[in-house]
Parts: C-alpha cells; sequence; structure tokens
C-alpha cells in the first residue's frame, strides 16, 4: 500500500508520461474522471497494469489487441514500483488459483476444473486505486459487476465499497484489517449457470481523507471458450428456484445501452473470453477505442 501511495503522490506531469491514452491496450495512469461505468463519469485516479508480454501482430482475433507491454515510470523516479507491482501481481494470482480450486469443488468439480479453463496465456491485471472524498451527486465508481472470474481487493482502512444485497439494499464492506475482499465476476456467473452470481457493488469515498485500494482481476486466456461448466443438475435446479440468481443480468455493450438496454440487463451473450474482455474496455474507454480501433470498435 506504501509503494501505491507513493505512486499517486508523483507530480501530475510524472505521471502523465504514461498516460492510458498512449496505449492501444488500455494500459497505464488516468486523471480523475476518466473511466465511464455505465456511461457515468467514475470520480478516481488510477493505473492499470498486466502481464509482461508482447503486442501481437497481427492481432488476430481482433480482442488480441488487448494484450501488449505495460507502460512504466522510468525507474529513477519511483524505485522498486515495476518490480514490487509485479510479484504483487504474481502472489495473488496463486491466492487466485486457490480459491477458483475451492469453487470448483463447491460445484462438485475436480479442484483444477476452473483452472483449466485459464489456458496458456491468462490475462489479469490489477488496477491500482485513488479516491478522493466523493463529490456530491457522483460516485468514485458506479454500480457495476466485474466483468471476470474473480476480483481480489485490497483495501485500505478508510470504507467506501458497498454491495447491492439480493433485497436490492446497499451494504457498506467496510475494511478489516489483514484481510482481502473477493468479488464473484460476470464470468463465473456465465459458467456456473448463474450459480455463482457476480454482486453489484460501487464506491462512495465520503470521508475527507484519500482513500486507497488495488484490485486484482483474474481472467483466463482470451481465445478460451465461455461455455458453462458441468455442474451437477441439482445445483441446476437450485438456481432455477431462486429469482435472484435465475434472473441476475450482466453489464450491456456500448451498442446496447446505445439502443436504452438498462443497467445489468444485457441479453448479449460473448462466446469468448476476448470478447467480453474487450466489451468491458471499450465501454469504459470509449476515446481511446476509438482512437485505435475505428468507430467499428464500439460495436463489437
Amino acid at each position: 500500500m506504501s509503494v501505491l501511495k507513493s505512486f499517486f503522490a508523483l507530480p501530475e506531469d510524472v505521471k502523465m508520461t504514461i498516460h492510458k491514452k498512449h496505449s492501444r491496450h488500455f494500459r497505464g495512469w488516468e486523471s480523475l474522471g476518466s473511466e465511464l461505468t455505465n456511461n457515468q463519469i467514475d470520480y478516481r485516479e488510477q493505473v492499470d497494469i498486466g502481464l509482461e508480454q508482447l503486442a501481437i501482430e497481427p492481432a488476430e482475433p481482433y480482442y488480441l489487441a488487448l494484450l501488449g507491454p505495460n507502460q512504466w515510470l522510468q525507474e529513477e523516479l519511483l524505485p522498486g514500483f515495476r518490480n514490487t507491482v509485479l510479484e504483487y501481481i504474481a502472489a495473488i494470482s496463486k491466492l487466485s488459483r486457490q480459491l477458483l480450486g475451492m469453487m470448483s469443488l463447491s460445484l462438485g468439480l475436480e479442484q483444477n476444473c476452473i483452472e483449466s479453463i485459464f489456458g496458456e496465456k491468462p490475462a489479469p491485471y490489477t488496477k491500482l486505486i485513488c479516491y478522493p472524498q466523493t463529490r456530491p451527486g457522483s460516485m468514485g465508481v458506479g454500480e457495476h459487476k466485474d466483468s471476470g472470474f474473480i476480483t481480489i481487493l485490497l483495501q485500505d482502512c478508510l470504507p467506501g465499497l458497498e454491495a447491492k444485497s439480493t433485497t436490492g439494499e446497499w451494504m457498506a464492506v467496510d475494511p478489516v484489517s489483514d484481510s482481502l475482499v473477493v468479488n464473484i465476476g460476470e464470468l463465473m456467473q456465465m459458467m456456473s449457470a448463474n450459480y455463482f452470481v457476480a454482486a453489484p457493488h460501487r464506491v462512495r469515498n465520503v470521508s475527507d481523507q484519500v482513500r486507497y485500494s488495488s484490485a486484482f482481476f483474474d481472467h483466463p486466456d482470451l481465445r478460451a471458450n465461455i461455455s458453462p461448466l458441468p455442474i451437477a443438475g441439482k445445483l441446476k435446479e437450485r438456481v432455477k428456484a431462486s429469482k435472484v440468481h435465475s434472473s441476475a443480468g450482466l453489464m450491456p455493450s456500448v451498442a446496447e445501452m446505445a439502443s436504452g438496454v438498462k443497467n445489468m440487463q444485457s441479453v448479449s451473450k460473448p462466446t469468448s473470453v476476448g470478447k467480453k474482455y474487450w466489451r468491458r474496455w471499450v465501454r469504459s474507454y470509449p476515446d481511446i477505442a476509438r482512437h485505435y480501433y475505428g468507430d467499428k470498435s464500439l460495436l463489437l
């Protein structure tokens, strides 16, 4: 957390050297008010960092364009930042695999069943986040569901994270010392036939202090197919018997939002992880998507 705070304390002109607008892979730093959630501006500053890899040329299928190098500050500007972040991603990836193994067992599957879907080149990424006090009428980040399998969140000592209950009430997920928060993502919801449901959540920092957090999003190889896991029939019956589970929806695509589809009511079902992943990035950063991929990128 101390390294994270040191990064955001840097002068803006320094952080600007790794601005996300310079990356066609949606990697790097962004200033306050740069990301959209449900077509509303988020009031947070952040930097997105994925696994280190070379860009794929040509990118076929199109969504492999999301894979590529990170943007890093010069080492002397923040010594140890790069190594610390990459070491954190490696450590939290191992924890994620342990959690996915437990979730496989809870579905009556072999322990490595979900992990086997991740393939040769999984595509996790980490978001380092700084939330100033949320302005009236806005959100640090608006109501949404995460797009991957699971999210592992590290919070500082300040509250702000809220999750929507099955009755539609917003409940505080207050920080607990030496703990991590685990969110289920939409991919897990889809592949478990809604047995596991991704909870809508948001962030409001109502304190007079800056709030910091780090979110790790675990995604499989982008080429992996989105196919239902072979879970037992009795579990599927439990989903059908629960209105909360059977009716749980997904975040809409840009095209769906433009046509009037409301929050969590998407009817589109991407067939691959890459298509789902692409939807997430172009929905959140339409200007960057248009700059690098043209208007057609928003309709995929």
